[in-house]
């Protein structure tokens, strides 16, 4: 990294400045004490990426792009921030994590002042067009100006430090939320319902009907499901969104799909009082969810309420009893159409 360059890294709550790939420990008012900083580089934990059909138009009309393309596939309570990141014929949403935007509405003052703000994986979109890049936990596929999640464990992966060492400058400024700089600003909760219809037509993403069903099924989401996500374990760790994303990737096939979002809507709308889902597995057409009842008679009734909600069989693949009560384990298909 060229001496030029001051920068500094958050990763886990603590901040440090680089020295090409090395890296020691500061204080926040070491940061906020140094005048000749250039810029801050994020840990990719604290963001999650989403591929997008580039788009060239203005940076308002992108984000209600953005909003539009999110508001498909996450509950509006789970994006809460975002930003785009466009280069070089390549689009990709920045998720920001809550545990960040905590982070900088606590310390606002410790961001100011950088004249860049980014992130590894960014930096690395800038430089190269094909590329795997693990941020720890998630591996992320470039390829085709498109960004994908991956499970391959044997894929090599360039990380932060890689980047770090043979990284010269900064390239690249994202907007945060909290951060007061020219160029910064809040970022949109979500467009106008006019304007996504009109952007969902050009994008061609379905018809106008079906984005104003999704938007209903949204605003239920927020009421309704923060149950059935604590039971996912998405509501309070570091990665929110990662979860949900790689099962709505895992239940697409050729011809058909259905939504992660469709099958928590059904689950939930088959819950009755003392029953708890606490994990679904899919695996291309076959839905399995496990979670526990207070009674044999719950599991009953739970099957015979989610058959008439899915319009197919639901088998009880595995009961037993506990000192909770009754965990079991059932199984569908999705119905083919």
């Amino acid at each position: 990294m060229s001496n030029s360059e001051n920068n500094y890294y958050l990763k886990d709550g603590l901040l440090y400045k680089l020295t090409g790939a090395s890296m020691y420990r500061v204080s926040s008012d070491d940061v906020m004490g140094d005048s000749s900083k250039s810029a801050l580089l994020i840990d990719d934990s604290y963001f999650f990426y989403v591929g997008m059909e580039n788009i060239s138009t203005s940076a308002k009309k992108l984000h209600a792009v953005a909003a539009n393309y999110l508001n498909m596939f996450f509950p509006a309570d789970m994006i809460r921030e975002y930003g785009v990141f466009q280069h070089s014929g390549k689009t990709i949403i920045y998720v920001i994590n809550q545990t960040l935007i905590d982070i900088i509405s606590e310390n606002a003052e410790i961001f100011t002042g950088f004249k860049k703000i980014s992130t590894p994986f960014l930096e690395q979109c800038i430089k190269y067009n094909e590329f795997i890049f693990s941020d720890g936990s998630k591996k992320y596929r470039l390829s085709e100006n498109i960004v994908s999640l991956i499970e391959d464990n044997n894929a090599d992966a360039v990380t932060a430090k890689d980047l770090f060492e043979t990284m010269q400058t900064v390239k690249y400024s994202m907007l945060l939320p909290g951060i007061v700089k020219k160029s910064a600003m809040k970022l949109p909760f979500a467009a106008p319902a006019a304007l996504l219809g009109i952007i969902y037509i050009v994008m061609i993403i379905g018809s106008i009907s079906e984005i104003a069903a999704y938007n209903k099924v949204n605003k239920y989401y927020e009421e309704a499901l923060s149950k059935v996500y604590n039971n996912l374990g998405v509501a309070s760790s570091k990665d929110p969104y990662g979860s949900l994303l790689q099962q709505s990737k895992s239940v697409t096939a050729a011809g058909t799909s259905e939504r992660v979002l469709t099958i928590l809507n059904n689950l939930n709308d088959a819950g009755i009082d003392g029953i708890m889902f606490d994990n679904i597995n899919i695996r291309d057409d076959d839905i399995r969810v496990s979670g526990t009842a207070t009674s044999f008679a719950q599991v009953d009734e739970i099957k015979r309420i989610m058959e008439n909600k899915i319009h197919s069989a639901v088998n009880v693949d595995d009961t037993k009893k506990t000192k909770d009560g009754i965990s079991f384990t059932m199984k569908y298909t999705k119905t083919q159409r």
